[in-house]
């Protein structure tokens, strides 16, 4: 089974209160509190589709599964088996959850810049359910809400950044779908000032 949560689907955000001040730097070294989440960079369209299929297999074999939380379960066989298997199957997620890690890296390719991301499983996870946090441009911003309603996602806003939430990964897979098809749309608009040099900020953060 894949774990599904109790919360309301809900649409409340104002695009014109959206972040507009994120630079190369503050994207880069990260630019909210939260658990140490690291910036995905710019990956290419091609990542992220590679991350979705591998995300899709999992979870069609966790929603086959009887046990409660049918990602975790796998997960954990994977680890008990082989720990240099374990890492390099989360190294395709980027250390994201599974679940979570496909929209995030969605998200990045759409030059969206996310810094948060849980699955919610029933383990020891930070969110109460499914959830991603991104701060996108408005033109991207109004895209990416007609996608989430599509997906059965919801939006919230807090201090110009937005929280991309589900009642489970299921949707949150869908949309990082969604956003995989729509990719020419995003890519005609204008990338954001961040992205410029980013890569090497990156190198340099790392470097340091």
């Amino acid at each position: 089974m894949i774990p599904e949560f109790d919360v309301e689907i809900d649409y409340d955000y104002e695009l014109a209160d959206l972040r507009t001040d994120l630079t190369t730097e503050t994207v880069a070294a990260g630019f909210v509190e939260h658990h140490d989440y690291q910036c995905l960079g710019l990956p290419s369209w091609e990542e992220a589709a590679d991350c979705l299929a591998k995300e899709a297999e999992i979870l069609e074999r966790a929603a086959r599964s009887s046990e409660p939380d049918g990602i975790e379960e796998i997960l954990a066989a994977v680890q008990e088996e082989d720990d240099v298997e374990f890492a390099e199957l989360m190294s395709d997620f980027q250390w994201n959850d599974v679940g979570v890690a496909g929209v995030s890296l969605a998200l990045s390719a759409a030059r969206t810049a996310t810094f948060y991301s849980c699955s919610s499983g029933l383990g020891n996870h930070h969110a109460k359910y499914p959830m991603v946090g991104v701060v996108p441009d408005a033109e991207r911003a109004a895209l990416i809400a007609e996608l989430a309603e599509r997906a059965g996602c919801g939006i919230g806003q807090q201090w110009g950044r937005w929280y991309v939430y589900a009642k489970s990964v299921t949707a949150l897979h869908a949309l990082g779908r969604l956003i995989l098809v729509h990719r020419e749309a995003f890519d005609a608009l204008p990338q954001p000032m961040w992205v410029e040099g980013l890569e090497e900020e990156l190198e340099r953060v790392n470097d340091y």
